[in-house]
């Protein structure tokens, strides 16, 4: 039986593909609703062999081309973290135009006020990410990436998807 709390919805790939995932969870932020879905892909092993996983990522909603919903699935049990309630803690609402959202995390050599010794650029909403991250987009990612002593996460998608680019 489906958990209720991830319906399903159809996720449409960068090359048009369309394939089944599901919904985890949606999250606001200063530039917009986010979706957090899953979807099994194919995955290679360190032993060269080809076997399913997983797969989690957080694709902006309102731009309708990425994720939509499947007719007759109810969403009224997806965990949801809203915008602050009162109206001027929370940025007004701001067309989700990027197609990724990163964090970039300052790593220190020994404590919050020791030197500055390296970056760390996480998936927006990646679990080890710290909260006060400032949201990247992707053109800031990637320079972040370039610095000095910068790497990519390699608990969520960050280190897939941009050490590709």
């Amino acid at each position: 039986m489906p958990d209720p709390a991830s319906p399903p919805v159809w996720l449409t790939l960068p090359d048009g593909q369309e394939v089944r995932g599901r919904l985890l969870s949606r999250r606001w932020t200063p530039s917009g609703w986010r979706y957090r879905i899953t979807v099994a892909l194919w995955s290679a092993t360190n032993d060269l062999n080809i076997e399913p996983a997983d797969y989690v990522v957080w694709i902006p909603a309102g731009t309708g081309t990425h994720v939509r919903p499947v007719d007759g699935a109810d969403y009224t049990d997806v965990p949801t973290e809203g915008p602050p309630s009162h109206p001027y803690l929370a940025p007004p609402p701001q067309p989700a135009d990027m197609e990724w959202a990163w964090t970039g995390e300052q790593l220190r050599f020994d404590g919050p006020r020791s030197r500055l010794v390296g970056t760390c650029v996480h998936e927006y909403g990646c679990p080890i990410a710290p909260a006060d991250g400032p949201e990247l987009d992707l053109g800031q990612a990637l320079i972040a990436l370039a610095r000095d002593g910068a790497h990519a996460c390699q608990e969520c998608s960050a280190a897939e998807v941009l050490t590709r680019l």
